[in-house]
């Protein structure tokens, strides 16, 4: 199986993917620790490119968790995918989302990041999530609901839609 989670930052795309990859027992892959590296350097385009395409060839069964829309290899992500999970939680859970991790990780290196990316909130990133629906969140449903006839997409509009599913597995 190979699964696709998308979303706002803040929604726990990367908490999704890991659990669904522990229950499932599938490979995980985390975009933003591919993307990031050292003290918020960031990977070049092809190299990233050639990682992921590397990754989806190298493995059977994945999810992976990130947007990175702007990348030759999104396409091919959803292309690959059999499930297409976006996380729809709005505007509100997205933000307490972020505060929360902040708070958790302030001053702190997440797991899922590369040394030197310390956890913390500056304006043009909460103008980033405070803005995603009107921008990024509509690009993104547009472009999976064309994927709705040919995978299963999932939309949720809460947590407690997703840890049902997320139950039922």
């Amino acid at each position: 199986m190979k699964i696709l989670v998308l979303g706002p930052s803040g929604t726990g795309k990367t908490t999704v993917c890991r659990d669904l990859s522990k229950k499932l027992n599938i490979k995980a892959l985390h975009l933003d620790s591919v993307y990031w590296k050292k003290d918020w350097d960031r990977i070049g385009k092809d190299d990233f490119h050639h990682y992921i395409v590397n990754f989806v060839r190298k493995y059977d069964n994945w999810v992976i968790d990130g947007n990175y829309t702007n990348n030759k290899h999104f396409d091919l992500r959803l292309d690959l995918a059999d499930v297409i999970i976006y996380l729809d939680y709005g505007k509100n859970e997205s933000l307490k989302g972020i505060h929360k991790r902040a708070e958790i990780f302030k001053h702190q290196v997440r797991p899922d990041m590369a040394p030197g990316c310390l956890e913390g909130i500056d304006h043009i990133f909460l103008n980033y999530v405070s803005n995603f629906d009107k921008f990024k969140g509509k690009y993104l449903k547009a472009v999976i609901s064309g994927y709705k006839n040919k995978k299963k997409v999932l939309i949720f509009k809460t947590r407690k839609e997703l840890y049902d599913w997320y139950s039922s597995l």
